[in-house]
């Protein structure tokens, strides 16, 4: 082999060599380039998982915030509304107790009421009943008679011009209030009650069987 032949073998060796170096280095940049691009990939869908996640969210939370804003608006304006209910009921209610009051069959009742009440929760002792001033003496004569025989102590009656209807029955320093305006003390209870019947009230009636 002549030295020219010598040249072009080292030549091709060299050649070869910085082939298969480039070939090598090549692959190499292809995984590492695959590799990179992978993670981006990864790491661009993991941001926009986060981002949709956090978007969906803040639109729950959106959701929420104008439920929730529009269930204020409307509990107020049904507690307006109610308020509003009760403002009428209120009168309605005083009055339709006294036109009960002023009716002979009713009135028994309510006395009758009063008077069982009075037994079960006051003490021994002479009765004094305070009474509207217009409240028939026949009936109080009646009840005076009933009250002798049962406990032997004829009750004393006083008018008071403050009572529209019902009784105030004290005794022994103990009172019992079942006027007018002892009924309706409790006016929380009362409003509560009311509303719940205005309620059942507005409730469509089940079709009969």
């Amino acid at each position: 082999m002549n030295q020219e032949e010598r040249e072009r073998a080292l030549l091709k060796l060299v050649s070869d060599y910085q082939e298969g170096e480039c070939q090598t280095l090549l692959e190499a940049a292809r995984a590492e380039a695959g590799r990179l691009l992978s993670l981006a990939y990864r790491q661009a869908r993991a941001r926009l998982h986060a981002r949709v996640v956090a978007e969906r969210a803040n639109a729950r939370e959106r959701v929420h915030a104008v439920r929730a804003e529009r269930e204020t608006r409307a509990r107020a304006g049904v507690e307006r509304a109610n308020a509003r209910l009760l403002e009428l009921a209120w009168p309605w209610l005083r009055e339709a107790l006294v036109a009960r009051w002023r009716e002979p069959e009713s009135r028994r009742h309510w006395i009758r009421f009063a008077r069982l009440q009075a037994e079960r929760s006051l003490p021994p002792g002479v009765w004094t009943i305070r009474h509207p001033p217009d409240w028939a003496s026949s009936e109080r004569m009646e009840l005076a008679s009933r009250l002798t025989g049962e406990t032997g102590r004829p009750p004393r009656f006083l008018a008071d011009g403050a009572l529209r209807a019902g009784l105030v029955i004290e005794v022994a320093g103990a009172s019992l209030d079942i006027s007018l305006d002892g009924l309706l003390r409790d006016r929380p209870r009362l409003e509560a009650r009311l509303l719940a019947l205005m309620v059942r009230a507005d409730e469509p009636m089940e079709a009969a069987p």
